[in-house]
């Protein structure tokens, strides 16, 4: 389970939770991330990270995948190593569903 949604179910503990349930509002990322070697982080859409593919053209191989995150990654080297984060299409639909649940 992840912390958000452990998070949500710490605060339906309490009395009178239904009271409060339609106040919850829980984000989604639509972005990923750039970490680069020394430290540099970077937010990127979907435009950048498209482009970081098709410059550094990463094989299928090259690609991890993030369990936990539902997110894959690549690393890439310019004038440092980079890695990237970005979500998979499986993110959205595990995370706005785990949200129903509640």
């Amino acid at each position: 389970m992840d912390w958000g949604l452990r998070n949500i179910l710490l605060l339906m503990e309490h009395e009178n939770n239904d009271d409060y349930r339609y106040k919850l509002l829980y984000g989604v990322n639509f972005y990923g991330a750039d970490f680069r070697a020394d430290g540099h982080v970077e937010a990127i859409v979907g435009s950048k990270y498209i482009e970081l593919l098709k410059t550094y053209k990463p094989s299928h191989e090259k690609f991890a995948w993030a369990l936990k995150a539902s997110e894959l990654s690549f690393e890439y080297r310019s004038d440092h190593l980079h890695k990237v984060y970005y979500p998979s299409l499986r993110f959205y639909p595990e995370k706005s569903g785990s949200r129903r649940e509640v």
